[in-house]
């Protein structure tokens, strides 16, 4: 096991293995390869018994008997958003709650092969793919490959990683350009990386985590924070040690601006994304932010599964949220705050904690630090990882078959 750095001595990227080839690639594309055939067949299974059938009549697609599992909840807005461009209602559950970045991607792709929800599903297989690459060679870079391969299990059987495995949702296709972006700073490529932030940006609210953690991680590079502190905090910032070109990282905002600026010009209203949460019956109050209904639920829910649920995910949430100074001091500031603000924004903004089971997905860098705390207890290992397979496949089957579950 890697022992845990100090802020003085955070975990740099090592070139040696940033390298290309076989080592790079096939562990993470066989395990995904292989956790996505199981979850195919468990979803086509479930969702092939659910009476009556989720789509049917207009809902209905080509290949709907064996993919129909994979459209569920926030899928059908992707979808409407995809075919049928947005919509606002005052007062009314409206498509512009849903950034854009995923359905104008879905619809591009469901135009090339006449298909949207199927594109849907495909992007999300793709984007999934390349998350797991992505993070094992990130997690290479900073961990033995030992750890590195415990870490890359975790995410992969996640128990809410079934969204990155075919669910029409955008948290795979988000979470690709977060680490995508974090790729491309770590090599140098502030410009890129500001695109790839923007791309994040563009996806998810919570893709302002991805600017607040390049725009440090930069800082760092660069050694402008000076002085550091307990987890890495810094005294001063000496803005005189950056490069013209490090603000690139700034377009990372691009995503969010855009999408703020045709809300503005389309209804007069640049932040009508969030307001419109009150149709959700999740307006920006203190009853949100108290969690009352999370409360309510607990003491008084008929849905006992919809409400152990609740707890779970609040369960984690929580505990990512704690380790985040550990993460700061063992990965540096920049992933530190990242990790805390990607949880924080759905946290406040959610009545019950619903969805944080799957924001968690983003929260790589936690990932790999539970791995290293994991991987020093050796027996554990299999035993954990086969809990949370038993737990995906779970969770897989209960979407499939129409329940809300994050």
């Amino acid at each position: 096991m890697v022992a845990a750095a100090g802020p003085a001595d955070v975990a740099e990227p090592r070139a040696d293995d940033q390298r290309a080839g076989p080592g790079g690639w096939l562990p993470p594309v066989a395990l995904y390869l292989g956790v996505l055939a199981v979850l195919l067949v468990v979803s086509w299974q479930v969702a092939s018994h659910v009476d009556p059938p989720v789509n049917r009549g207009e809902r209905a697609f080509a290949g709907g008997w064996f993919w129909d599992g994979w459209l569920r909840w926030d899928g059908g807005w992707y979808r409407s958003i995809a075919e049928h461009g947005y919509f606002y209602v005052p007062g009314a559950q409206s498509s512009v709650a849903f950034f854009p970045g995923y359905p104008l991607t879905i619809r591009v792709v469901g135009r090339a092969i006449d298909n949207v929800p199927l594109a849907g599903m495909l992007t999300t297989i793709v984007c999934g793919l390349g998350v797991l690459v992505l993070f094992w060679r990130w997690c290479r870079a900073r961990m033995s490959p030992g750890d590195a391969l415990v870490a890359l299990g975790l995410l992969a059987l996640y128990p809410y990683a079934w969204y990155l495995y075919g669910a029409v949702y955008g948290d795979a296709l988000f979470v690709l350009t977060a680490l995508g972006a974090f790729t491309l700073l770590e090599h140098d490529r502030p410009v890129l990386a500001g695109i790839a932030g923007a791309a994040a940006t563009f996806t998810r609210l919570v893709g302002v985590a991805v600017f607040v953690g390049l725009v440090l991680l930069v800082l760092e590079r660069r050694g402008a924070l000076v002085g550091r502190r307990r987890f890495g905090l810094p005294r001063r910032i000496e803005l005189s040690r950056l490069r013209r070109g490090d603000a690139g990282v700034l377009l990372s905002l691009g995503g969010l601006a855009t999408w703020s600026l045709w809300l503005w010009h389309r209804y007069g209203d640049p932040l009508l994304f969030s307001s419109v949460q009150a149709a959700w019956e999740q307006p920006a109050s203190l009853r949100t932010w108290l969690k009352i209904d999370f409360g309510a639920s607990l003491l008084h829910g008929s849905d006992r599964l919809y409400s152990g649920g609740l707890v779970v995910q609040a369960t984690i949430a929580l505990a990512v949220l704690a380790a985040t100074p550990f993460v700061a001091r063992r990965f540096g500031l920049g992933y530190g705050a990242y990790t805390f603000v990607l949880l924080v924004i759905p946290m406040i903004g959610s009545q019950d904690f619903q969805g944080l089971g799957r924001y968690c997905i983003g929260a790589f860098p936690a990932f790999a630090l539970a791995a290293e705390r994991l991987a020093a207890h050796r027996r554990a290992v299999p035993i954990v990882l086969a809990g949370c397979a038993v737990a995906l496949v779970v969770g897989t089957a209960l979407f499939a078959d129409n329940r809300y579950l994050s």
